[in-house]
């Protein structure tokens, strides 16, 4: 399966606050802009291998809560839980491609959606979106219509990634099934796997290997549930921080 990873989304109350949080840090966060239909909007924070955090947040309650599309659906719960990590997503150059994969497997999605948002220029940004349907966490898939190059020298005209040694190195999910959501991630998604700790902890942890990223599943019986709580970003100077709800290893 040809898939790289993109993005954790980081459900916030407020994007802008914590965009001038990690602004404090050392980064080089930047505004996103308005999803109309979700009911949302965002700022974000690119890393190398075009891989970025995206903060997001509800400005329209009633179009998040209202709304039928499985990330609004999942955005709500987590505007129920609280802010924290929400989920990651996987970037592939046809979406059309990994859903013939995932049905061989017998595994079912839902979509392709189209999404789009206005970037603060007014111009449109648009994607699209697959999900797969199952009891354990999954990740979602995104196809951006554009090679990665083209992506990276675009994101770096507009002032919005500065090339830099930094990147995003792990998400660490709470799971109550560990090894089993580890060797389904593993199967599906063409991962490696192997019996490990949490990086920086004496936690046990399943880590599925990806082309840039590991993911780390854990028995953490974290408070808001299945879904991730921290991430790590290289290099790293040995400190963990909480802001807003999550875990970063930085």
């Amino acid at each position: 399966m040809e898939i790289r990873f993109d993005h954790v989304v980081h459900y916030v109350k407020d994007p802008h606050e914590t965009m001038a949080a990690f602004q404090l840090l050392g980064f080089h966060p930047v505004k996103g802009g308005n999803h109309d239909f979700w009911g949302t909007y965002n700022t974000l924070c690119y890393f190398k291998n075009v891989a970025y955090i995206e903060w997001i947040g509800i400005n329209n309650l009633d179009v998040t809560k209202e709304g039928s599309h499985p990330f609004s659906s999942h955005l709500y719960k987590d505007y129920q839980l609280g802010e924290g990590l929400s989920q990651i997503a996987f970037r592939t150059s046809s979406i059309k491609k990994v859903q013939k994969q995932l049905s061989e497997k017998g595994v079912k999605t839902l979509g392709p959606f189209p999404g789009s948002r206005k970037r603060p220029d007014g111009t449109m940004l648009e994607w699209s979106m697959l999900f797969i349907q199952h009891t354990h966490p999954m990740p979602f898939f995104i196809e951006w219509g554009e090679e990665d190059a083209v992506r990276e020298k675009d994101l770096i005209s507009k002032g919005m990634y500065v090339p830099d040694s930094k990147g995003i190195s792990y998400v660490g999910y709470s799971v109550k099934e560990p090894q089993t959501t580890a060797r389904l991630w593993a199967d599906v998604l063409k991962g490696t796997i192997s019996d490990t700790v949490l990086p920086g902890t004496e936690q046990h942890a399943f880590k599925v290997h990806f082309h840039s990223v590991d993911v780390y599943f854990c028995n953490e019986n974290h408070p808001r549930g299945e879904r991730p709580y921290i991430m790590g970003i290289e290099p790293r100077k040995g400190k963990t921080i909480t802001l807003h709800g999550a875990n970063y290893n930085l």
